[in-house]
C-alpha cells in the first residue's frame, strides 16, 4: 500500500524534533505492515514538499530508518522497504495459553490487599507530621552529598559514612553497640527488611510467630515467603510467649502495633530465653522508639547478653518521612555476609545520594534536633486530643493511657454501635484503625487515630467530626 503522507501528523510546537516524529509514525507504519515489503517511498525532495519539511528533515528520518535495517536506499531506484513483518501461523489445534505470573509472584501478590490503602486521610495513625520536616536543612547538606557520589555501585550493605552515623545514633538512643559495621545493614524500608529476611531466615512453612492484632504489612511479608504463621495474643505487659516451637517470630517490644503496649522487662526476659531454648530467631521491629513521652525508651532486645539470635529492625518512616523509603537491621555476625549479599541480589537497597545525605543529615545534629522538637510537638498534640475527646466524648469512648508513639488508643464503650465503624470511618475521610481484644472471656472494641499531623487549627474541626460519626 502506498504512503498516505495525509496520515503523517507532525507537530511543530512539540520539543521532539520533527524528523523524530516523522520516523516515528513512519516506523509504526512499516512495523505494523501498513507499508509492504518492496514498496518504494517517495523521494526525500518529494516528501518534504508534500509535508513542507526541508529536505534536511526527511533525509535524516530516511537513515534512521536505514539503520534501522527497515529500508534500503537504490540510487535511482529510491528508498525501497526492506521489512517483512512476522505472521504467526494460527494453531488450530491447540488452544492458545494465556501468560500470567507464576505459583510464587501470585502469592506475593495476594499477600496483602492494598485496595483500601488510599491517602491522605484524616487521622491517620503513625504519619509524622510533613509541615515539621526540616526541608532548608535537608537541602542543605544535598550538594555536600553529591561531592561525595563515587560514581560507582555500593555493595557494603550501606555506604560508611551512613553507618557510623546510624552507630552513634542506635547507642545514644536506643542502647544498641554495634561492634562491626558489616553487621549493619541499611535497606528500603522495614516492609522490604522483613520480606527479604524472611526468605533468607525461612523454608516454606515453617511456624512464625507474629503479634495479634498486629502490623499486616509484616504479616504479608512473612506470607509471600510461605511461612506457617502462628499468631499470639497480647496483654499489658506485650506479647505472650508462645508454647510450640517456631523458627522465627517478630515482635514489636517499644510500641506494639496497634495497642501500643510497651513490653515488660520481664517479658522481654522471656522472650531471649525462649528464642535460646527454640533456636528461634527474634526480630525485633522497632519503627519509633524515640518517641516515648514519659520515660526514656527502654533499649533495644540486643542490649541484653542473650540475644545472640535477635536482628533489630529500625526505620527512618516515622522519625523523618516515609518517602524516604530507608531502613535499618542489625543482624548477628554469623549471617551478615550472606543477608549483605541477598539485599544486593534483590536490589533492596536506597539511593546512595540519599544515603549520603541522611548521614550529613545526622552528623550535624539535624536529626536530634529535628527529633526533640517533633517529640514535644507531638505530645501536645496528644495531649489536646485526649482533653477534647475527655470532654466531649465521654460518653462513648475512654481516652487510654500511653507512654509512646504518634497514636491515641481509645477503647469504645459497649453502648457504642461499632457494626461497619471502620467502613463508615472511611467513607468519611479518617484513617483510624480498629482494633479487638479479648480478655476473661469478653471483646473490647479499640480505635487508634493518629494525633501526629493534628495542628490546633484543626482540632475541634477534626474531632468534632469524628465524634459525630462514631455517634451516627
Amino acid at each position: 500500500m502506498p504512503l498516505d503522507h495525509s496520515q503523517l501528523q507532525l507537530n511543530k510546537q512539540l520539543t521532539i524534533p520533527l524528523a523524530r516524529q516523522l520516523y516515528q509514525q513512519l516506523h509504526q507504519q512499516i512495523v505494523s505492515g501498513n507499508l509492504s515489503y518492496a514498496e518504494r517511498l517517495p523521494s526525500s525532495r518529494e516528501l518534504a514538499e508534500q509535508l513542507q519539511l526541508s529536505r534536511g528533515v526527511v533525509v535524516e528520518c530516511y537513515e534512521m530508518l536505514r539503520l534501522d535495517h527497515l529500508v534500503l536506499g537504490f540510487g535511482k531506484g529510491g528508498t525501497q522497504i526492506c521489512y517483512q513483518p512476522y505472521l504467526a501461523k494460527p494453531l488450530a489445534s491447540k488452544a492458545s495459553t494465556k501468560l500470567g505470573l507464576s505459583a510464587q509472584g501470585r502469592l506475593i501478590a495476594t499477600a496483602r490487599d492494598y485496595m483500601g490503602l488510599r491517602t491522605p486521610l484524616l487521622l491517620q495513625t503513625s504519619l509524622p507530621d510533613l509541615r515539621l520536616f526540616p526541608k532548608r536543612a535537608w537541602l542543605k547538606v544535598q550538594c555536600e552529598a553529591l561531592e561525595q557520589l563515587q560514581g560507582q555501585y555500593e555493595r557494603s550493605g550501606g555506604v560508611s559514612p551512613l553507618k557510623l552515623a546510624l552507630k552513634e545514633f542506635l547507642a545514644r538512643y536506643r542502647g544498641i553497640q554495634v561492634q562491626d559495621l558489616n553487621c549493619l545493614l541499611i535497606s528500603t524500608g522495614t516492609q522490604g527488611a522483613l520480606s527479604a529476611l524472611a526468605r533468607a531466615l525461612l523454608n516454606p512453612n515453617d511456624v512464625t510467630v507474629v503479634e495479634h492484632p498486629g502490623w499486616e504489612g509484616g504479616k504479608a511479608a512473612l506470607r509471600q515467603a510461605q511461612a506457617h504463621l502462628v499468631s499470639v495474643d497480647l496483654d499489658q505487659e506485650g506479647a505472650l510467649v508462645p508454647t510450640i516451637k517456631a523458627k522465627l517470630a517478630v515482635i514489636t517490644p517499644n510500641a506494639q502495633f496497634p495497642t501500643g503496649y510497651v513490653m515488660s522487662a520481664a517479658r522481654r526476659k522471656a522472650w531471649l530465653e525462649y528464642s535460646i531454648q527454640h533456636n528461634c530467631w527474634l526480630i525485633e521491629d522497632d519503627f519509633a522508639a524515640e518517641y516515648s513521652y514519659q520515660q526514656h525508651p527502654a533499649p533495644s532486645l540486643l542490649s541484653y547478653p542473650q540475644a545472640q539470635h535477635v536482628i533489630h529492625l529500625g526505620t527512618m518512616s516515622k522519625l523523618l518521612l516515609p518517602d524516604l523509603r530507608l531502613s535499618w537491621m542489625v543482624v548477628p555476625a554469623s549471617i551478615a555476609d550472606e543477608l549483605r549479599k541477598i539485599l544486593n541480589t534483590l536490589g533492596l537497597q536506597p539511593s546512595y545520594l540519599l544515603q549520603h545525605q541522611l548521614a550529613l543529615f545526622m552528623q550535624y545534629g539535624y536529626l536530634a534536633k529535628h527529633l526533640a522538637q517533633t517529640r514535644s510537638i507531638y505530645n501536645q498534640r496528644r495531649q489536646w486530643c485526649t482533653t477534647y475527646l475527655q470532654q466531649h466524648g465521654a460518653d462513648i469512648l475512654e481516652v487510654m493511657p500511653s507512654l509512646s508513639g504518634m497514636n491515641t488508643y481509645l477503647k469504645l464503650k459497649e453502648s457504642l454501635h461499632t457494626e461497619n465503624l471502620e467502613f463508615r470511618l472511611k467513607q468519611a475521610g479518617f484513617g483510624c484503625e480498629i482494633y479487638r481484644l479479648i480478655a476473661k472471656e469478653k471483646m473490647t472494641t479499640y480505635l487508634l487515630l493518629g494525633h501526629a499531623k493534628l495542628s490546633e487549627e484543626q482540632l475541634e474541626t477534626v474531632l468534632g467530626k469524628f465524634l459525630n460519626v462514631l455517634r451516627n
